[in-house]
């Protein structure tokens, strides 16, 4: 009996203290005390205490606007989305919503999506931003160089500049042309192994355009054309791709299913692609991509899966590890914006590539990519491939 007596207690205790904390999380209480941790900037303190005030059901637009700004200040705008999102529930048109919602879009390198709040802006924003009309808003440029140990495959030169335009708010489009290069060294037919050597050379002219429209302000569709013209020896192929991808962007990932139907050296190739992207700390201090590929071309088949990891070093400094698995020829990467389709079969591809911002509207690349490929002669002769990348990007 004694027992059940400090049982009934303790449970009065709790009841009665539940009842104190809800009557004491009324509105004006919450309002005074979110808005002193807001003025005093404690911002972990402020969202803790604006979540427990929104489970007890004081849920009001300046309260989410406190927490989306604490959420902002601690680096996790992730966060800042979810409650930013929340007061446009109630407040479609709060233009300092939207204003965050484009910075912490920006931020987490969404800029098609920070595109969609352009329109909310004021007109200080807008002013920078030129929202109006066929707007170039980037330009890149990269180059590469690969070396090699087998002396049947000379040096390759790559080459590629690109320019990024925005079309209103719901339409961007990125073009590209890139030029690559590489001697090959072959025994003629028939000749005897000792004979001399004939050294051709292939030279690939490629233009890309893919175009990206927000559908929502998660959702986005894509779609892309890439063409190689390729020259070897004395034959040229007209090689064309075509890519539609849809994805999804979630509060701390996004998700990417896209297909790619070619045509290359006069065979059908098909590629089919998941991609899971994640940034759990809700910005990209650290970052990666999880990418599974199955390609059909035809009486073959295959599987690779890329892996990328990057994180934030230092002060603007980037650096990101990244690995193929799997074997594969004519393979396309990034939305189709890369296309290896050397006459060597990788059977590994990785590397390490650091992002330097030079200033808040010019970053550096920098790379190192190992691959290790089978000679087409001869798929049991093994050979690496070494290739140093260096390119430059601007925002208008």
């Amino acid at each position: 009996m004694q027992h059940l007596k400090k049982i009934f207690l303790l449970f009065f205790m709790a009841f009665c203290l539940q009842g104190k904390t809800q009557e004491t999380l009324n509105y004006e209480a919450v309002n005074i005390q979110s808005y002193a941790l807001y003025e005093k900037g404690s911002w972990k303190e402020l969202l803790e205490y604006g979540k427990n005030a929104v489970a007890t059901g004081q849920d009001f637009t300046l309260l989410r606007l406190r927490m989306g700004y604490a959420a902002f200040m601690t680096s996790d705008f992730s966060q800042a989305l979810i409650q930013y999102e929340q007061v446009l529930k109630n407040d479609s048109y709060n233009t300092t919503a939207h204003y965050y919602i484009w910075l912490c879009r920006t931020y987490l390198n969404q800029t098609e999506l920070a595109n969609l709040q352009l329109p909310f802006l004021s007109d200080e924003v807008l002013a920078k931003e030129k929202k109006k009309g066929f707007v170039i808003t980037g330009a890149s440029l990269e180059s590469s160089y690969k070396t090699t140990d087998l002396v049947a495959r000379g040096n390759t030169f790559f080459q590629y500049v690109g320019v990024q335009n925005r079309f209103g708010s719901k339409l961007t489009m990125d073009m590209a042309g890139s030029y690559f290069t590489q001697s090959i060294k072959t025994v003629p037919t028939g000749a005897p192994p000792t004979g001399s050597i004939k050294t051709s050379s292939i030279n690939q002219t490629e233009y890309y355009n893919k175009l990206t429209f927000n559908l929502h302000p998660r959702w986005q569709l894509k779609a892309a054309y890439h063409y190689a013209n390729t020259v070897y020896d004395v034959s040229t192929y007209q090689n064309h791709a075509v890519f539609a991808a849809l994805k999804y962007h979630s509060n701390y990932f996004d998700v990417q299913v896209e297909g790619i139907y070619s045509n290359m050296f006069d065979t059908s190739i098909s590629q089919a692609s998941l991609q899971l992207g994640y940034y759990p700390m809700g910005n990209l201090n650290f970052y990666g991509f999880s990418t599974a590929t199955i390609r059909n071309r035809p009486n073959e088949s295959g599987f690779n899966f890329k892996q990328v990891l990057g994180a934030k070093v230092y002060k603007g400094v980037w650096l990101e590890a990244n690995a193929t698995l799997g074997k594969f020829r004519d393979l396309f990467e990034n939305d189709a914006k890369y296309l290896y389709n050397a006459p060597d079969a990788n059977q590994f591809k990785g590397g390490l590539v650091s992002y330097i911002s030079l200033s808040p509207k010019c970053t550096l690349e920098l790379g190192y990519t190992l691959e290790q490929r089978a000679f087409v002669n001869n798929p049991t002769n093994l050979f690496t491939q070494h290739s140093i990348t260096g390119g430059l990007s601007w925002k208008f």
